[in-house]
C-alpha cells in the first residue's frame, strides 16, 4: 500500500502539465433551454393526477364532469383576476420581472386626447393592443384631417385586417378552455370547409384605397396580403380573380400564396385529375421565379391530396411527394404523417395490405432519436397525428401490438402535448380499448387501463359496458370488487337515469359469478356491494318515502319499476353472498 502511494505522488510530480488551456467553444441556448430540459426529464405519469388538478387528495376529480367543471372554474378564476388588474390598473404597479413581462399587467388604457388629436403612434398602439377596428377608424380619421400616416404603417394596418377578416382578433382561449374548446364551440365541429371571408369589410376597402397610389413593390405586398386573406377564409373563387389580376399586371405572388393556393385546391377544382394538375402547373410556377418551397407547402399538397378520397394515384403520389421533400432537405412533421395515413386509408377498409402505418411508427422514432429525444411543433397539422394513427390502427389494421407501440410513443417524453384537446384524447383511448377489448388478453390489457383511468383518460359509458364484457368474458373475479369502487369513482353510479345499463350489466355479472370457489372475504364484500346498491336504489312504499331523507335524492331519476329491480337483483345477491343472509334478509325488510 505504502509503495502504491509513493509511486503515484512520483508520477503526479513528474508528469508534465501543458501551460495552455483552451476554452470550451459557446453554445447557443434558449432562454428556455434549462426548462425544456426539465421537462424532457418529466414522463407522463398515469398513477397521478394532471398537475392543473394537485389539490387536497379528497378535491381531487376523478369523473369528466367534475374535471370540466375544475377547469374552466379556474379559466374563470382568471378572467375573474385580469378583470379586478384592468378595473384597478392604478393598483398594480410593482414590476419585478427582468424583462418585464406585459401580459402580467393591466391592458393599456387610451387616454381620450390620443382620439382627438390622433397621430401614427397612436395607431400602432392600437394594433399592438389587437384594437384592430379603432385602429381603422384613426387611420380614416387621420386621412380627414391630413396627418401623414407612413407606408409602413399603413401596409401593417391593412395586413391585420386581412389576417383577421376586418375584425378584431378573437380573445386567446386560456389553457383551461383551450382544451375544451369543441364543447365551448369555439370551431367549426362539424368539419366542413365553410367561406367565412366578409364581402366589403374594411380589407376590402382599404385594398382599393392603397391599389390606387401604390407602388409596383407595395402592390407586391398588398396583392399577396389581401389574396392570402381570401384562401384563409375559404373565399376561393374571389381569390383566383385576385391571382389572375396578379398575372395580368405582372405582380408576383409569394410564397405564403402560393401555401394557401395549393392548400385550397379542393374548392377551386372538381375533379381529382384536375386537382393535381392544378397543383403541378403552380409548383412549376415556383420554381420558375425561383421560390423554394417549405414545409407548409408541402403539408399543404399532402393536405388536398387526403381531400381527394379513393384517388387511386393519392398513395403513389404521395410517396413521390416524400421523395420531393428529402430532396430539398426537408424533414417532414407529424401532420405530414398524420396526412399520409389518411391518404392510404381512406375509408374502414381499404389500405391494411400496404402495411405503411406500422412502418411510419419505425421512421418516427429514428427521428425522434436523431432530434434529441424530442419533437417540436412545426405545423399546425401536427396535432392530428396520434388522433388519426390510433383511430387507423385500430379500425383499418387491428393490429393490437401496432396500437400499444403507438402509445408508447405517445407516452414517450412530451409528446402527449401533440393531443391538443379533450375530444381528441376521448377518441384516441376510446379506439384504443376497443380494440384491446377484443383481440388482447386481460394481463396486458388490466396493466395498461390501470395505467391511464382515471387521471389520464376518463372512460365513457361505452367503454365501461365494453370494460364490463370484457371482465366477464375473461371471468376476471378479482377486478369485480374494484369495479364497483370504479363505477363510483369515475360518476357512473350517481347519474341513474343514463348509467342504467351498466348498474343493470354489473349487477348481472356479479349474479352470474360462482358461490363455490370465492372465499369468506370475497362473498363478505359481495354483501357489502348488495348493501350499498338497496341504500342507493330502496324499493320504498309512498308512506315510508319521508321517513327515510338519505334516499330520496338518489331515486329522484328513476321510476319505481326501475326502483324495484334492482333491489330485487340486490336481493339475489345478497342470498348468494351474505354468510349471515337471516340477519340481511331482516334489514333489507326492514329498508324495503
Amino acid at each position: 500500500m505504502l509503495w502504491r502511494i509513493f509511486h503515484r505522488s512520483i508520477s503526479t510530480t513528474t508528469t508534465s502539465r501543458s501551460k495552455s488551456f483552451t476554452y470550451p467553444q459557446h453554445i447557443h441556448r434558449s432562454p428556455t433551454a434549462i426548462l425544456e430540459s426539465l421537462n424532457s426529464c418529466a414522463q407522463t405519469d398515469g398513477g397521478n393526477p394532471a398537475y392543473l388538478f394537485m389539490d387536497d387528495p379528497y378535491l381531487i376529480p376523478t369523473s369528466a364532469h367534475e374535471k370540466r367543471q375544475l377547469s374552466l372554474s379556474k379559466a374563470s378564476g382568471k378572467k375573474a383576476a385580469r378583470w379586478i388588474m384592468d378595473r384597478y390598473s392604478y393598483a398594480f404597479f410593482y414590476d419585478v420581472a427582468v424583462p418585464s413581462i406585459p401580459s402580467y399587467f393591466p391592458n393599456y388604457t387610451f387616454d381620450e386626447k390620443e382620439f382627438i388629436e390622433p397621430n401614427e403612434t397612436t395607431l400602432y398602439k392600437l394594433m399592438n393592443w389587437n384594437k384592430i377596428i379603432k385602429a381603422y377608424e384613426i387611420y380614416k380619421k387621420c386621412l380627414d384631417y391630413k396627418i401623414n400616416i407612413s407606408d409602413a404603417c399603413k401596409y401593417a394596418l391593412f395586413d391585420l385586417l386581412c389576417i383577421y377578416n376586418s375584425d378584431n382578433p378573437m380573445e386567446i382561449l386560456l389553457p383551461e378552455e383551450d382544451w375544451y374548446r369543441r364543447e365551448l364551440n369555439e370551431t367549426n365541429q362539424s368539419g366542413l370547409i365553410q367561406r367565412t371571408w366578409k364581402d366589403n369589410g374594411l380589407a376590402k376597402q382599404m385594398f382599393e384605397e392603397l391599389k390606387l397610389t401604390a407602388t409596383s413593390e407595395q402592390k407586391i405586398r398588398l396583392y399577396n396580403s389581401f389574396a392570402s386573406g381570401l384562401f384563409k377564409y375559404n373565399h376561393a373563387e374571389k381569390a383566383m380573380l385576385i391571382i389572375d389580376e396578379m398575372k395580368q399586371n405582372n405582380i408576383s405572388l409569394d410564397l405564403i400564396t402560393y401555401n394557401y393556393l395549393l392548400r385550397s385546391t379542393s374548392l377551386i377544382k372538381g375533379t381529382y385529375d384536375t386537382r393535381w394538375q392544378f397543383i403541378i402547373e403552380y409548383l412549376n410556377e415556383m420554381k420558375q421565379n425561383s421560390i423554394q418551397p417549405n414545409l407548409r407547402t408541402f403539408n399543404s399538397i399532402f393536405y388536398t391530396l387526403r381531400r381527394c378520397s379513393l384517388y387511386e394515384r393519392g398513395p403513389t403520389l404521395a410517396l413521390s411527394l416524400l421523395n420531393e421533400m428529402r430532396q430539398y432537405g426537408i424533414e417532414p412533421s407529424l401532420g405530414t404523417w398524420a396526412h399520409i395515413i389518411m391518404i392510404f386509408y381512406p375509408n374502414d377498409q381499404i389500405g391494411y395490405e400496404t402495411k405503411i402505418l406500422p412502418q411510419i411508427m419505425d421512421e418516427l422514432e429514428k427521428q425522434y432519436e436523431l432530434n434529441g429525444n424530442q419533437f417540436q411543433w412545426r405545423d399546425i397539422d401536427d396535432r392530428e397525428f396520434f388522433a388519426n394513427a390510433m383511430f387507423k390502427a385500430t379500425v383499418n389494421c387491428r393490429e393490437v401490438d401496432l396500437a400499444k407501440h403507438i402509445h408508447r410513443f405517445q407516452m414517450t417524453g412530451s409528446n402527449s402535448r401533440f393531443i391538443p384537446d379533450a375530444f381528441k384524447e376521448q377518441m384516441y383511448y376510446t379506439n384504443m380499448f376497443h380494440l384491446l377489448f377484443r383481440f388482447d388478453i386481460p394481463e396486458h390489457v388490466m396493466s395498461l387501463w390501470e395505467s391511464v383511468v382515471p387521471n389520464i383518460y376518463l372512460p365513457s359509458k361505452n367503454i365501461i359496458e365494453d370494460f364490463i364484457e370484457f371482465l366477464s368474458t375473461w371471468n376476471i373475479k378479482d377486478y369485480y370488487v374494484r369495479l364497483w369502487s370504479d363505477l363510483i369513482l369515475l360518476g357512473f353510479i350517481n347519474n341513474k337515469r343514463n348509467n342504467r345499463r351498466i348498474i343493470e350489466r354489473y349487477l348481472t355479472l356479479l349474479i352470474r359469478n360462482d358461490q363455490e370457489n370465492l372465499s369468506n372475504e370475497e362473498m363478505k364484500q359481495y354483501a357489502n356491494i348488495a348493501r350499498q346498491i338497496l341504500k342507493r336504489f330502496p324499493s320504498i312504499s309512498d308512506e315510508d318515502k319521508q321517513q327515510i331523507d338519505h334516499t330520496t335524492d338518489n331515486q329522484e331519476n328513476l321510476s319505481n319499476e326501475e326502483i324495484k329491480q334492482y333491489a330485487n337483483i340486490a336481493r339475489q345477491i345478497l342470498k348468494r353472498f351474505s354468510l349471515t343472509f337471516d340477519e340481511d334478509e331482516q334489514q333489507i325488510d326492514h329498508i324495503t
